[in-house]
């Protein structure tokens, strides 16, 4: 079994590589890491197959001027048949191509297992029929993100109030009661308490609905108010009016 050439030491997997990609050599960290040299083998026959464009595109770009440099995460499949991600770099030298890799495999699942948990939560609330929010602690209320149940209960799609300083949720408040909603809230802030406030809102079709909100500031580790979060709901009788 080759090795490559006072590199066993090294925890780093390490591989040599011909001018063609095949394996000439690989360290003892390449072999624990994958189970075997692959040695009198193209290294493209383990990567995975809808990553292998890349790679062959990488050897290409990287012959073609040595002093570029591939820095890449690739998908390999492990000889037992599972799924390994590898960050590789890819160095051109004097007897071919030298590539160094190290498994980013839990890592990998760890982001991934976020992602789907993330895209279940935005799920659960694009599907609530009311507003859910995330916003700045200004005057026009900017919003950094909106569900999708703002259609319904405004008449304007979620996209048309976030990240927008042309037209904010601050549009969409009574005149009457906006200094009302204002006063409220930071006095809630500046207690870090929650805010719970009814109001009336003006929709897109010109009509007026009354609404309830229930809201949290959104804090530093000093004290300081990096925004607002919460929800707002369409309500049928107001418990005494906003004003």
């Amino acid at each position: 079994m080759a090795s490559v050439e006072g590199a066993d030491a090294w925890p780093v997997a390490l591989v040599q590589l011909d001018d063609d990609g095949w394996v000439r050599q690989a360290n003892r960290a390449w072999v624990r890491m994958m189970g075997q040299t692959c040695e009198q083998c193209s290294l493209a026959e383990w990567v995975h197959q809808e990553d292998r464009s890349l790679w062959q595109r990488a050897l290409q770009e990287v012959r073609a001027r040595e002093d570029l440099s591939f820095n890449q995460r690739l998908r390999f499949v492990h000889p037992e048949g599972g799924l390994r991600w590898l960050d590789v770099s890819l160095a051109r030298g004097e007897a071919g191509f030298y590539l160094s890799a190290q498994d980013a495999s839990a890592h990998k699942r760890r982001e991934i297992a976020l992602q789907a948990s993330q895209r279940s939560a935005l799920s659960l609330l694009h599907s609530m029929p009311g507003l859910i929010y995330r916003g700045r602690n200004n005057r026009d209320w900017t919003m950094e993100f909106v569900s999708a149940g703002c259609l319904a209960l405004t008449g304007h799609p979620a996209e048309r109030l976030t990240d927008s300083h042309d037209f904010t949720y601050a549009h969409l408040i009574h005149p009457a009661d906006a200094d009302y909603v204002w006063r409220e809230v930071q006095y809630a802030l500046a207690r870090r308490q929650p805010y719970e406030l009814w109001y009336r809102i003006c929709c897109a079709d010109g009509g007026l609905k009354d609404v309830w909100e229930k809201g949290v500031g959104i804090y530093s580790d000093t004290g300081e108010v990096l925004g607002v979060e919460g929800a707002i709901f369409e309500v049928v009788n107001l418990p005494g009016g906003g004003g």
